[in-house]
């Protein structure tokens, strides 16, 4: 009877032993089925403010710049003023000599005079003559002259009148000549057209001008425009009024602003481009005419945009708009295909596939596939 208690013992042994076995060997097989999750970065995505942003670059012009020219010939006898000064509309500026003008003056003012004179003479000999003609009539109806004395009185009265017009005339002539003369005297005065800086001196004092010599350029820095060329691709986004920013090298760290004020009309057929004109804000007069400058132009805003770095975006250039993300389910990687709209420095504005709540991973790694275990980085 002990043989089969034994053999009974034996038999259980081994049927735990195999059952052992099996479990283990269960385990191992499904520990490699559940590699440990990736270790990720991850946002919740909430509403951000996002402002859409274009690059401009170019440089500052005056529209108040002009060249001063002379209109009279002469040495000049006074210009103490020199380049960078501060100069208001119509301030006597450049003095040329005016001793030749004043004598013109003089000349033209006489002139005048004696017009005037012949004038008074016309008129007085016009008005013998229209008294003698009234006679002439009145004895001709008592027989007292003939016929050819009326005549000759009506000659004398036409000729009366012709040299009261020609006096008259005459005086008219005097007169635009004293107007010349007094103007040739006015612009020996050369006074500065605009308020601004002189930006250049030409000539200097005991310089000898002639008609249309250039004698400096004045410019005005208060009113400062900025011409950028914008892509076509964006031109549907630029608009009058929208708000620009810009740095320039000569103030670093200071910010400046302006505003839109007109968009080319047409594109250039060899850069695909149109010009942007932009009014800056000088008040301060820190900024000049010909600073290169970089900034940005405000094409809109959106308060509650879908914001994600561009890190998390997985496309094949930059260019494209269909592209995808990874995000987090179920503690699983899920692809998620989304449409980027506008993209500033290196954030995307997401228009299409993710909604506020989403948690995306926002890093790329060979290691992140759909399906995969992720657990979050704290």
């Amino acid at each position: 009877m002990r043989e089969p208690i034994v053999l009974t013992v034996i038999i259980g042994i081994i049927n735990a032993a195999l059952v052992t076995g099996c479990v283990k060997s269960e385990a191992k097989t499904s520990a490699v089925v559940q590699p440990p999750a990736v270790l990720v970065s991850v946002i919740t995505l909430g509403p951000q403010s996002f402002q859409a942003r274009l690059p401009i670059s170019g440089t500052l012009v005056s529209r108040a710049r002009t060249d001063v020219k002379a209109e009279v010939v002469g040495r000049i006898t006074k210009f103490d003023k020199e380049e960078g000064a501060l100069v208001s509309a119509a301030e006597p500026t450049v003095w040329v000599n005016d001793e030749n003008y004043q004598l013109s003056l003089r000349q033209a003012e006489a002139a005048v005079k004696v017009a005037e004179a012949g004038v008074k003479r016309a008129q007085l000999l016009e008005s013998h003559s229209r008294a003698e003609l009234e006679r002439a009539v009145n004895l001709l109806s008592s027989g007292g002259i003939t016929d050819k004395d009326l005549k000759a009185a009506q000659l004398a009265g036409h000729d009366a009148k012709a040299q009261c017009v020609l006096a008259e005339a005459q005086l008219d002539q005097a007169r635009a000549a004293l107007d010349v003369a007094s103007k040739h005297v006015r612009d020996t005065v050369i006074r500065a057209p605009i308020s601004g800086e002189i930006e250049r001196k030409l000539v200097n004092e005991g310089a000898y001008l002639e008609t249309s010599t250039p004698v400096f350029t004045i410019v005005d820095n208060s009113r400062l425009e900025l011409e950028s060329a914008v892509a076509s691709a964006d031109l549907a986004a630029v608009k009058t009024d929208q708000r620009v920013t810009f740095r320039v090298n000569s103030y670093p760290g200071a910010q400046f602003e302006g505003h839109v004020i007109d968009v080319g009309p047409a594109v250039d057929e060899q850069t695909r481009s149109a010009k942007v004109r932009i009014r800056v804000a000088n008040a301060g007069g820190k900024l000049k005419a010909g600073l290169f400058v970089q900034g940005e132009l405000i094409t809109g805003t959106n308060e509650r945009a879908i914001v994600i770095p561009g890190a998390a975006v997985y496309r094949n250039d930059r260019s494209a708009k269909s592209s995808f993300v990874f995000v987090i389910e179920d503690g699983k990687a899920v692809r998620r295909n989304v449409q980027i709209g506008r993209e500033r420095d290196s954030m995307l504005e997401i228009t299409e596939g993710l909604k506020f709540g989403d948690r995306v991973i926002v890093e790329q790694s060979i290691e992140i596939a759909e399906g995969v275990y992720i657990e979050a980085r704290r």
